[in-house]
């Protein structure tokens, strides 16, 4: 069996709270200027964001899905990431631990991240991976679960940072959509199926500690209701199930 080697690259681990809203797509300008005074822009996002593409991996029964609509409070997912048309690519475990969200990820070359895990290839070579934990934890639970490329999800993002605490991030994604087979991150697909209405966008919000009072604020003046979505969940459940589940 050929081996395929998961190269260590600059890893990164980040610990925060994660709270998601829907909203309507044509009342983003208006909460955009509302929070203007406490936010400065990403910049690395243009005025009208940019794409995010992402491949989920799971098991043949769907493991990770399910550990979601189950509602178990502790739970693990892994995906490859590539913003816009970045040479780069992210190797990412996002995991829950009841309200708190921990991802950490690795760094690699686009053509070399493909190479290791061209269509599902489960054959790693440990050793190139061990001096890094996050690799050699990505290359663990793609040998234990037997993971493999399970969901493409791309959307446009527009992102902030707080202005006076650098730890808060607020995005909006729009455009969420969804490919069942195409994988290829080299190319990301650009016809696929909706997972939300394109009139409804989501608002994340991303925090240390606590949300900022202006923040809370313009909550509760917009009524904005939370709502416990995942992309990869809501597609997968979409394409599968019909929406049954979530």
């Amino acid at each position: 069996m050929q081996t395929a080697a998961l190269a260590a690259g600059a890893h990164q681990t980040l610990n925060r709270f994660e709270i998601k809203y829907l909203v309507d797509t044509r009342r983003i300008p208006e909460l955009l200027r509302e929070v203007a005074p406490y936010t400065r822009p990403d910049p690395h996002s243009p005025e009208w964001g940019y794409p995010i593409h992402s491949v989920y991996w799971d098991t043949d029964d769907l493991r990770f899905f399910w550990e979601k609509i189950e509602g178990l409070t502790t739970r693990r997912k892994l995906r490859f990431r590539r913003y816009g048309d970045s040479t780069d690519l992210f190797v990412e475990i996002k995991q829950r631990e009841d309200r708190t969200l921990q991802k950490r990820r690795i760094r690699l070359p686009l053509v070399e991240a493909l190479d290791a895990f061209a269509q599902g290839d489960r054959a790693l070579d440990w050793d190139k991976s061990a001096s890094d934990p996050v690799a050699s934890e990505v290359a663990m639970m793609i040998e234990q679960y037997r993971l493999r490329p399970r969901m493409a999800i791309s959307y446009r993002r527009r992102a902030l940072f707080g202005a006076f605490d650098p730890e808060l991030r607020v995005t909006f994604d729009g455009r969420l959509r969804y490919h069942p087979t195409d994988f290829d991150l080299g190319r990301p697909f650009e016809i696929g199926h909706d997972i939300l209405d394109p009139r409804v966008s989501v608002l994340e919000i991303k925090y240390d500690h606590r949300a900022p009072t202006w923040l809370t604020k313009t909550v509760r003046r917009h009524s904005l209701q939370m709502v416990r979505m995942s992309k990869y969940c809501s597609a997968v459940d979409r394409h599968y199930f019909g929406g049954d589940n979530t």
